[in-house]
């Protein structure tokens, strides 16, 4: 049986997996085409006759979803809410439940008053659905009509095949159903994977940006429900239609185009400047130094064509294991001083300083490693601010990692001490600020077992 439109979205699933922006990948903008897979997307599949049991053909009157599940499977369960969005955005589309032959009514019924199922349901008892359809797992939704053909073999036309319906497709399904007016119905926010499958090269290029795997840095650490950080990693949190705090497979998770474009994009009639919303965000809580300018350029919506599946790959293995660049992560522009210069007004951090591995960390380097720039790099601290430094001269090698490698270059702060020209960790977000400054050099390679918590512990201020 064709999988209709599935094999388009799993395609696009499987090829824009979330990965990291790495050094290279934007060398000004790209050229791209908006909305590339518009066409492909709202071009109606031709209708395929088939045959339905007589016990699910009986109720089918015209236009209808047909939602395969298993009361207990958890996939079924989680695509609830996006079932029941779809039917209130669709109130003329009937809908009917078919639950796998091994239900049992009592099954069905708690089914239905736990995920607030407004469906009838037929249990596929002899699992003839299941087999006329070609099912082999839970959840699928088929799209299907009488066929009125007078010259009609089969009762029945398939439209559309889901299998798996997943989180996110509703509103796909909706734009199909009308492909003449596809945004009649967006109100809200609708989802991503609504945005990716016309908009299939700006998609890709989201892949490949951190924000893409935004929530995914809560759930590792366990913050995944923690007020403080949730909003700045997931899209729409507290509107109506919005991220659910808890909700870990939504559509919503992550950073997506309707945090910068609003919900449902320009696609319901209102328009917003997506410039405007990064400061939500990238405030002096959250992020060192960020700027309009220093950021847009990685909000490059081609910044993907032309690279490889194989460039693809190394990007997701580099977000994944933590080796992948954080290109905003830059300290205000200046020269250090040495940690010698903080100790008139810092005494007592400046004793904790000295005694810390920190401030022994170049004599940690044996033999020829003191001379060798790829190594100094994580054991001194930088001369001034920007890239890494290619040659010793930028680094002050005569006091380890010191005050400076944390907070920033101090040149201009020494000359006008203010909150405002050094950067200030304290009790700001340890997630989006101390973490990203200590991974630049504590990463799995080379400290394999390197935890946040237990190294700031160990470096009382």
């Amino acid at each position: 049986m064709r999988r209709l439109l599935y094999l388009c979205l799993t395609t696009l699933l499987i090829a824009v997996t979330s990965v990291a922006l790495g050094d290279g990948v934007i060398a000004g903008w790209r050229q791209g085409t908006p909305a590339a897979g518009t066409a492909e997307v709202l071009t109606p599949s031709a209708p395929l006759p088939i045959d339905l049991p007589p016990t699910i053909s009986a109720a089918i009157q015209g236009e209808t979803l047909l939602f395969y599940y298993s009361p207990t499977c958890p996939h079924c369960q989680q695509v609830m809410p996006d079932l029941n969005a779809l039917m209130d955005a669709a109130p003329d589309l009937d809908v009917i439940g078919v639950a796998v032959g091994a239900a049992s009514p009592e099954l069905v019924a708690h089914f239905a008053e736990t995920y607030g199922a407004r469906f009838e349901t037929i249990i596929d008892v002899d699992r003839s659905f299941s087999m006329m359809m070609g099912a082999r797992a839970t959840p699928n939704v088929y799209m299907v009509r009488p066929n009125n053909a007078e010259d009609a073999d089969k009762p029945f036309e398939l439209l559309e095949a889901y299998t798996p319906f997943a989180r996110g497709m509703g509103p796909v399904l909706l734009m199909r159903r009308a492909p003449t007016d596809p945004f009649a119905h967006f109100q809200g926010y609708q989802g991503e994977l609504a945005c990716r499958v016309c908009h299939q090269q700006e998609g890709m290029s989201w892949a490949i940006t951190h924000h893409a795997q935004a929530y995914y840095t809560l759930y590792q650490r366990d913050r995944a429900e923690d007020l403080e950080c949730v909003g700045c990693h997931v899209t729409g949190l507290g509107a109506p239609t919005g991220f659910t705090v808890g909700d870990h497979r939504s559509p919503l998770a992550n950073v997506t185009c309707e945090s910068c474009h609003s919900a449902s994009g320009p696609h319901d009639g209102e328009s917003v400047d997506a410039n405007q919303t990064c400061a939500g965000c990238h405030n002096k809580e959250h992020a060192i130094n960020f700027s309009l300018a220093k950021g847009l350029p990685h909000i490059d919506h081609y910044a993907a064509n032309g690279m490889t599946r194989e460039q693809l790959r190394d990007r997701m293995s580099a977000i994944a294991d933590g080796t992948a660049p954080k290109p905003l992560l830059a300290f205000p522009e200046g020269d250090a001083v040495g940690a010698q210069a903080c100790r008139s007004c810092h005494k007592k951090q400046h004793r904790t300083l000295k005694k810390a591995p920190h401030a022994r960390a170049m004599a940690a380097l044996a033999g020829s490693d003191a001379e060798n720039v790829d190594c100094v790099r994580c054991h001194a601290t930088p001369a001034r601010s920007g890239p890494a430094a290619e040659d010793l001269s930028g680094y002050l090698t005569d006091e380890g990692v010191g005050c400076e490698s944390c907070h920033g270059p101090g040149q201009a702060h020494v000359q006008d001490p203010s909150a405002d020209n050094i950067v200030g960790l304290g009790e700001s977000c340890p997630e989006c600020v101390i973490e990203a400054i200590c991974t630049s050099c504590h990463t799995p390679e080379w400290a394999p077992n390197w935890d946040l918590k237990e190294a700031l512990d160990q470096i009382p201020h």
